[in-house]
């Protein structure tokens, strides 16, 4: 819609002034002094007349293309036709000639405060009619207070629907603050969020409670973080921690030794945190635990240690049975293979020294696997 008109009239097509009392009051006011006996609020858009607030016409909208008041509004005072059968613009319109004759119409036009005619205030009559000056007047100041009126009533509508966004809005945040911390405070990881200066800006129940156990102290917001770090990792936070500054998302894995609550192995997490405008404004620290996979990881680097120690010795067991079985397999090739009884004796001998060493090799790794 470009017309900046219609798409003002837009604004008030939906306003119930019908029942506006006040409205009502204004239209008995000119119905009684301008001795007419209908007057009508109007607004028109590119095909319709809209009767916003009406006495004495039972309808709410009119379409024909002979409007008085598409006239009305093509000017800044009153218009005035005491006798519509005599004015060429309207002696043929169905409004004049079909129905219930409209002989007389006066019309101020409802202009708003940014300058754009809307409709009118008109006053109908079955009969030739004049005005004087004072009805005149009156007619003009009422239209004045009709169109203050109607803009008051858009506004305020307008506003309650700002309001009622807003509050929905406010709902929508308040459900997503919800998800988030839920999910915040349901994480097993320690997290926390800094401030640009190392301060403590928010943090999680995990984040509290590993505080509150290896340091004995109650963390809480403005607090420096650093004061929880370990001595030997406060190097390596701080140069991680200002790499996140500069935009960077940085990974740190190691151990600390936390005395009687034992070694904890674990991975940090270094990431810019940003706020609505792209801006960094601190750092998102997370740390998880990593001491159980640690643990795993370490047994499994022991068991091949174990099982490669294990195959180096049993190695050289292995070379004395298959070089005697060797030896003898070359034997029964030079007799056409036509073995001696002695020959296969030594040969079951060795093979049998041969077994008794693989299943001493598949004990050892069964447990060093158990173990």
């Amino acid at each position: 819609m470009t017309d900046p008109r219609l798409k003002e009239v837009s604004r008030y097509i939906d306003i119930d002034l019908q029942n506006d009392a006040e409205l009502q009051q204004v239209l008995e006011l000119a119905s009684v002094f301008c001795k007419v006996p209908v007057v009508l609020v109007t607004l028109l858009d590119a095909e319709t007349l809209h009767f916003k607030a009406r006495k004495g016409l039972d309808m709410d909208t009119l379409t024909c293309d002979q409007y008085f008041c598409s006239y009305t509004i093509r000017q800044a005072g009153l218009m005035i036709v005491p006798d519509t059968l005599t004015d060429d613009r309207f002696k043929d319109s169905p409004l004049v000639v079909n129905g219930q004759v409209i002989r007389f119409y006066a019309g101020a036009p409802l202009i708003t405060s940014n300058g754009l005619a809307l409709g009118s205030l008109c006053i109908l009559d079955v009969e030739p009619h004049a005005l004087d000056a004072t009805q005149e007047l009156l007619l003009k100041t009422l239209a004045n207070q009709v169109t203050k009126a109607m803009e008051l009533s858009v506004r305020l509508a307008e506003l309650a629907r700002s309001e009622q966004e807003v509050e929905k809005q406010k709902e929508i945040i308040k459900e997503a603050s919800i998800r988030l911390r839920s999910f915040f405070e349901s994480s097993a990881n320690l997290h926390v969020l800094l401030g640009r200066g190392g301060e403590v800006i928010d943090y999680n129940k995990t984040a509290y409670r590993f505080v509150k156990k290896i340091h004995k102290a109650k963390m809480k917001r403005g607090d420096l973080l650093l004061q929880y770090i370990a001595p030997s990792f406060v190097s390596t936070f701080l140069d991680r921690f200002h790499q996140a500054l500069d935009g960077a998302k940085v990974i740190e894995e190691g151990s600390t030794d936390y005395g009687d609550a034992g070694i904890v192995w674990w991975e940090a997490y270094f990431d810019p945190a940003y706020n609505d405008d792209g801006e960094i404004i601190g750092v998102s620290y997370l740390v998880r635990d990593a001491t159980e996979r640690k643990i795993k990881e370490q047994k499994i680097l022991e068991q091949n240690r174990s099982l490669l120690k294990i195959a180096h010795i049993q190695a050289h067991e292995y070379r004395g049975p298959l070089t005697t079985i060797m030896g003898l397999m070359n034997l029964i090739k030079e007799e056409n293979y036509v073995a001696p009884l002695s020959y296969l004796q030594f040969m079951e001998q060795a093979i049998d020294m041969l077994d008794d060493k693989i299943r001493n090799v598949l004990s050892n790794i069964e447990e060093g696997v158990t173990k």
